[in-house]
């Protein structure tokens, strides 16, 4: 009866003071909702990147690029909007994600080989969709310049025939396409077969997974929600300290409440308060239209992360002095982990000497588990090993952290 006293009353903790509660759950959702902002909010078909063209030239390349745009594939990405001057007012109002300023003789000066520049003005409110244009453009612009190195006389050639008046005779012309056709006979030997390949391949998607859209919270929110997780773990634990310096430990131990009924009251209140929170973090989760996969894998991987969060956050305030100490030392752990472990950077997109780092922190575990279930459509057996690693872990800190904390009491120092 004394456990489910001790669990009871940390429960009314939280019932009492709903605010204190409500900001543990601010933190992760609110930085789900600067992500999905960011990244527009839904699925990866809906993010487009609005991109001003200021033309000064009325060159061929604008051409090319406006084309390229009108194709069926890049309408969905690309949204290219021709503008004259104005559109550095459109900028300053936050309309596009970048400006691409092609100036006045950017053709004649590039087809004479001299230098030409193509002004980027990038959009300051936003930080990713800026940097894919830019890159576009820097691609280009090291296409342009690698064939004017290579084509160097063709291209005068043309820049002269251009210049003239009337058109070009026929022997111009086809000695332009001859010399042409020389030069890329003499870069077949480098080109042909290429070293890189693109291979396309459509996989059919099953009909299941077809009303099953991937949001953009269903790559941030699994990581969001397992940081908020500890953060909940952190607040939980945090409670045994607190009882420690106000007396009420001292208070509680003199009556027939023992050392180990204590401990065991405080172990399933942690546990039960960051499963319950997880568990609402997954059902708002479900409701902004995460699919988080089969619900009984989802609920073992739960339980699973919820065991690991608790299990380290209690061993690591049982090693420690003060909730002051206590506090300082679960952020850095939290914030580290979180960081490495993916809650921030997909995983895949970390470097490759990261990701032996990640793999030491628990985080990682739990959230390759969710991106197994969520993006590849794996089910309860293919997060076998993710689980026994979030088990095994959270078991082993969760009684290393109450035998430590039993010492402690015993020996008089908690």
């Amino acid at each position: 009866m004394s456990i489910l006293a001790i669990l009871r009353r940390d429960l009314n903790r939280y019932r009492r003071n709903p605010i204190r509660t409500a900001m543990l759950f601010a933190l992760p959702l609110v930085m789900a909702a600067i992500f999905a902002l960011v990244f527009g909010g839904g699925g990866a078909d809906e993010i487009s990147i609005r991109v001003l063209l200021w033309d000064e030239d009325n060159s061929l390349l604008s051409m090319l690029v406006q084309g390229a745009a009108g194709s069926e594939e890049s309408e969905q990405r690309l949204e290219i909007v021709p503008v004259g001057k104005e559109g550095l007012a459109m900028m300053d109002d936050g309309a596009a994600s970048a400006l691409v300023h092609i100036p006045v003789g950017f053709t004649r000066d590039f087809l004479a080989g001299e230098v030409t520049t193509v002004e980027l003005v990038k959009n300051p409110s936003e930080r990713y969709l800026p940097l894919v244009i830019e890159e576009g453009v820097g691609l280009g612009a090291a296409v342009l310049s690698t064939a004017s190195t290579v084509f160097r006389s063709e291209l005068e050639t043309i820049g002269t025939l251009m210049g003239s008046r009337g058109f070009p005779s026929d022997a111009a012309v086809g000695g332009l396409g001859s010399d042409i056709n020389s030069r890329l006979r003499g870069l077949e030997g480098f080109l042909f077969p290429p070293a890189i390949t693109l291979e396309s391949v459509d996989l059919a998607a099953p009909a299941e997974d077809e009303a099953r859209p991937i949001t953009v919270l269903s790559y941030f929110l699994p990581g969001l929600a397992v940081m908020g997780t500890l953060f909940l773990a952190q607040s939980a634990t945090r409670d045994i300290l607190r009882d420690r310096e106000a007396g009420l430990l001292r208070h509680l131990l003199t009556a027939p409440v023992s050392p180990g009924e204590y401990l065991v009251g405080k172990c399933l209140s942690v546990l039960l308060i960051t499963s319950v929170g997880f568990a609402v973090l997954i059902l708002i989760g479900v409701a902004a239209g995460v699919t988080w996969g089969p619900p009984v894998a989802v609920g073992v991987l739960m339980l699973a992360t919820a065991v690991a969060c608790s299990g380290t956050l209690l061993l690591i305030m049982s090693l420690v002095g003060s909730e002051r100490q206590g506090d300082a030392l679960t952020t850095i752990v939290i914030i580290a982990w979180s960081m490495l472990g993916g809650a921030f950077v997909p995983l895949e997109q970390m470097p490759a000497f990261v990701r032996p780092l990640s793999a030491s922190t628990l985080v990682f575990w739990s959230i390759d588990a969710f991106n197994t279930l969520i993006h590849h459509g794996g089910g309860l057996g293919d997060i076998v090993v993710n689980l026994a690693v979030l088990s095994a872990t959270g078991l082993t800190f969760l009684i290393a952290g109450a035998l430590v904390l039993g010492l402690r009491i015993r020996q008089g120092t908690l």
